[in-house]
């Protein structure tokens, strides 16, 4: 049983009565709670029991009233929650709500055009704003990772970075150019990604796939909002589970000029990691909405 809520601290939880206990004991004395009802009447309620800095445990839970039936009372998710503390840039802010109290984001990265697709952390507080008349103005993601491991960083001149850094504002200019309609952008785009997909499958006869790919960030399924990420430590900070007293990880990571943060277990993580050193691993992306 590998869930996110082992990365936050709880590594013993390895089976659903556990998982139980922690749902009880976050029910009866919860850090923060807040209610909401969504479009079709039913109540949604959120739990949050505080652990470490910006770090919960979630247990979301919808209340169904019936005058004919006793009151139903559903515990849907307990989940890890940890705020993201760096600001991100994204535009196009889509909710899509999937099954029940199941909200996913999609939206993309300003810096980089890259799409992005997250589970939405704080529900209630966008029933409620909604309900308000507030609109989405921004949001902010952040990495729960499953597994990871500290690799090598890729060592370039001044020469090379500047040429990554051209390369990228190209890219840039193209996929501005192609959401305004231009079929030639299109086209251009296309022929890139043949020239590139052909320059890595040569490498690839020859070199370590780690030594080319300074940077990923891969989606793995939508439904679960899972992604493969490769990224530059920029900063480190660590974290100790209140309850527990496991220690965890939060990095600052520079994908391809996109910044994540990401949250792992210590037990978890293979290899001893520092600044300027890279992380590789899979993380279940979550965030928040900002709305006003």
């Amino acid at each position: 049983m590998e869930i996110p809520i082992n990365a936050i601290g709880f590594s013993e939880i390895t089976e659903q009565k556990h998982l139980n206990k922690l749902v009880e004991s976050t029910l009866k004395n919860p850090t923060y709670q807040s209610m909401a009802v969504d479009k079709n009447k039913v109540q949604i309620a959120e739990y949050r029991k505080k652990v470490a800095p910006h770090t919960y445990i979630l247990v979301r839970v919808s209340i169904e009233e019936d005058l004919k039936e006793p009151t139903r009372f559903n515990v849907e998710e307990c989940e890890a929650y940890v705020e993201s503390t760096i600001q991100s840039d994204f535009e196009e802010i889509e909710v899509e709500c999937i099954d029940g109290t199941l909200y996913y984001v999609i939206c993309e990265e300003k810096n980089t055009s890259m799409q992005v697709i997250f589970w939405m952390q704080n529900l209630v507080d966008y029933l409620n704003g909604k309900q308000k008349g507030k609109k989405i103005i921004g949001a902010s993601v952040l990495g729960i990772a499953l597994e990871g491991t500290i690799v090598l960083p890729i060592l370039k001149d001044d020469e090379e970075i500047a040429f990554e850094n051209e390369e990228r504002e190209k890219l840039r200019e193209i996929v501005e150019r192609i959401k305004d309609g231009d079929k030639e952008a299109e086209e251009i785009l296309e022929e890139e990604e043949r020239e590139l997909d052909e320059q890595l499958m040569q490498r690839l006869k020859e070199e370590d796939f780690l030594s080319i790919m300074s940077g990923y960030f891969i989606p793995l399924s939508f439904d679960e909002s899972m992604y493969a990420v490769l990224g530059d430590i920029i900063d480190i900070k660590e974290r100790t589970n209140e309850q527990t007293k496991e220690m965890m990880y939060v990095f600052k990571l520079d994908i391809n000029s996109m910044l994540v943060e990401v949250v792992i277990n210590k037990k978890t993580l293979i290899g001893m990691p520092f600044v300027g050193m890279r992380f590789v691993g899979s993380c279940w992306l979550q965030g928040q909405v900002i709305m006003e």
